[in-house]
């Protein structure tokens, strides 16, 4: 055996996944395991149907409902919603939704409210202790064990409406945390085989939920993706993607998903030339020759808009976002500069493909 000796440190994620065809219908009982009675209950506009129902599971429980989030999660929306808890009692969250139902509920939960979590998308954002807000165009992340779901119901019957682009974008938020958690600086041995599994889960599933959108067993492989992307990101930490994407989705308010897939070929394509074996691990999980093109051509498979310029950003942003990272540059394999970043940014705005 060959290659130097593992130095790491591994904090796992204390949440109880609760798995399965059906599984929000065990909401009641989860909330009366947590001794939650009073809750507040979040879900994004599209699942309002979804919402009605879980009203009805929730009976009693219900204390107060918010139909309807923005992404990015304005800071006065999380402030607004955080004391709607307070003035009714609420002793806890539950959200219904994608990554901003998540986001806000996230928000609510660090005033100290236990969080119960039913994605309705791929996001993996409930597996993280990463939660933040947007202040007049700056979008800031933290970290936070406090706003971890205490647990999770993965329900795959609650995405089998996702609409095809919904379903493809959110599938590419889910692979870049995949991905980034391979280089991250918190990578490990324990958290890379959750990352490389993820990306395959998700490259396998997520063409076929586009294709299948009711095939259950297609939507169950994507959603156990989309949770092991979460947890190797809620164990290895956020990089370079996740920073760019940050700061675009809080100075231009785009796409969140979308802006991911976008973006995703050229953040994988810097970073490849200094990656040696893991490239290969990274292709081979992507089931491409290349990780970068294998990404981008996933994406345009499923119809993914791939130009940052028709997703929101002005050109002006390509010069503005690469001097605010490089200002602050997360950590990365490979050195960034301002001049590296500009062109990294110019291809992805220009929707080129990597390489």
């Amino acid at each position: 055996m060959t290659g130097p000796v593992p130095s790491f440190v591994h904090e796992g994620v204390p949440t109880r996944i609760v798995f399965g065809l059906g599984s929000r219908h065990g909401l009641a009982d989860e909330l009366d395991r947590l001794g939650l009675s009073q809750v507040l209950l979040i879900a994004s506009g599209s699942s309002r149907d979804a919402a009605n129902e879980l009203a009805g599971i929730l009976d009693h429980r219900l204390t107060w409902r918010v139909d309807g989030v923005r992404q990015h999660v304005p800071a006065e929306l999380a402030a607004e919603v955080t004391q709607d808890a307070t003035r009714v009692g609420a002793d806890g969250v539950v959200t219904l939704g994608g990554g901003s139902a998540v986001g806000l509920g996230k928000a609510v939960a660090v005033s100290g409210l236990p969080l119960v979590a039913l994605p309705t998308t791929y996001s993996g954002s409930e597996m993280t202790a990463f939660w933040g807000v947007t202040t007049a165009g700056h979008k800031e992340v933290r970290r936070n064990s406090q706003v971890l779901p205490k647990t999770v119901l993965y329900d795959p019957e609650l995405t089998f409406g996702l609409p095809p682009l919904v379903t493809a974008a959110s599938g590419m938020n889910a692979l870049a945390h995949c991905l980034e958690a391979l280089w991250a600086a918190g990578a490990s041995p324990i958290s890379a085989p959750w990352a490389l599994d993820g990306a395959r889960a998700l490259c396998e599933a997520v063409p076929a939920a586009v294709a299948e959108p009711w095939d259950p067993k297609v939507r169950s492989r994507a959603l156990v993706g989309a949770c092991q992307a979460g947890l190797a990101l809620a164990t290895a930490g956020t990089g370079l993607h996740h920073k760019l994407c940050h700061v675009l989705g809080g100075r231009y308010d785009m796409p969140h998903a979308e802006t991911h897939a976008a973006l995703l070929p050229h953040v994988v394509g810097f970073n490849e030339p200094v990656l040696g074996a893991l490239a290969a691990r990274m292709a081979i999980a992507v089931g491409s020759g290349r990780a970068s093109t294998g990404v981008h051509d996933l994406a345009v498979r499923m119809g993914l808009t791939m130009e940052l310029s028709e997703l929101g950003m002005p050109e002006s942003g390509i010069a503005e976002v690469a001097a605010e990272v490089a200002a602050s540059p997360p950590a990365n394999p490979r050195p960034l500069d301002e001049a590296a970043l500009r062109s990294l940014l110019r291809s992805a705005w220009e929707g080129d493909s990597p390489g």
